[in-house]
């Protein structure tokens, strides 16, 4: 993306805490794995990512060899994010709290595509890696037409992560020529008060570009803000994921299709379960 310049652009996007140099494999799996564990240490309940300067795109397409005696390169269960043209590759080790609010926001798309009887239409594909050129990546949560290769909707969690960081996050699902994502959710989780932001993001054409081939762009079209009072969620407003969008199709008439709307006492249940884990909410 024309946004991402050089590793520290980079580094200071994704709030990355430590930078290595791929060498070897096995010196990458030592120091990977080294950092990892001292920062589930450090901090259990925040997200963490470290950049790898020099990595080598073969690697990406191996990582899940199963022969490999000494396990995959990349540690299973983190998300990844490589920019061929620079080599770079951001790993992020989410927490608990992070792939719980993307978890339960999957059983509650997941229950609401059920109440439609649409279920066996649209398939959940979770993080798997999508290659775009120059970029691979992988969503926390995804959806899409089974009858395609293509995912339309993406979630993108974090905790801690600046607004900016879940925002580009965005931009790269929504503004790749070669993605078919048409809506992007993002969960933003704070690490030091109860509040989590989710967000819709879609694309359109920027105003005042009058070109006739004009690109769209990503905007934020949707917010709601969760926030914990007198030990309650509490919110307003909803998010609506367009069914079109979704399902590349329009709802068929005289059926129970049509947009999926989550409401601000569904958000805030997210929420709760995810304070629960934080500690920001105490059970009896």
């Amino acid at each position: 993306m024309e946004f991402l310049t050089g590793s520290g652009v980079v580094e200071e996007l994704w709030n990355v805490e430590a930078t290595i140099h791929f060498t070897d494999p096995d010196n990458f799996r030592h120091d990977i794995r080294a950092f990892l564990k001292d920062a589930l240490h450090r901090d259990s309940l925040c997200d963490h990512s470290i950049l790898v300067t020099g990595f080598p795109a073969e690697s990406i397409v191996a990582n899940d060899d199963d022969d490999d005696e000494e396990g995959p390169l990349i540690p299973r269960h983190t998300k990844v994010l490589y920019l061929k043209s620079l080599s770079l590759l951001i790993i992020t080790m989410a927490s608990s709290s992070h792939e719980i609010a993307s978890r339960q926001f999957l059983l509650l798309l997941d229950r609401k595509l059920t109440a439609m009887n649409c279920e066996e239409e649209i398939i959940a594909t979770g993080a798997a890696l999508r290659e775009m050129e120059n970029v691979k990546k992988s969503p926390d949560e995804s959806w899409g037409p089974i009858s395609k290769e293509n995912i339309t909707l993406a979630v993108e969690a974090g905790v801690s992560e600046s607004s900016r960081t879940l925002a580009i996050d965005a931009k790269i699902w929504l503004e790749h020529l070669e993605c078919h994502v048409t809506q992007v959710v993002t969960i933003k989780i704070s690490r030091t008060r109860p509040e989590v932001q989710f967000t819709l993001w879609v694309k359109a054409p920027q105003e005042r570009d009058t070109r006739a081939d004009h690109p769209e762009r990503s905007y934020k079209a949707q917010e709601v803000s969760v926030v914990l009072e007198e030990e309650r969620p509490a919110a307003e407003g909803s998010l609506t994921i367009s069914f079109e969008k979704l399902f590349d199709r329009r709802p068929r008439p005289g059926t129970a299709e049509r947009d999926i709307v989550l409401s601000a006492r569904e958000l805030g249940g997210i929420a709760r379960i995810v304070w629960v884990k934080m500690k920001f909410i105490q059970l009896e």
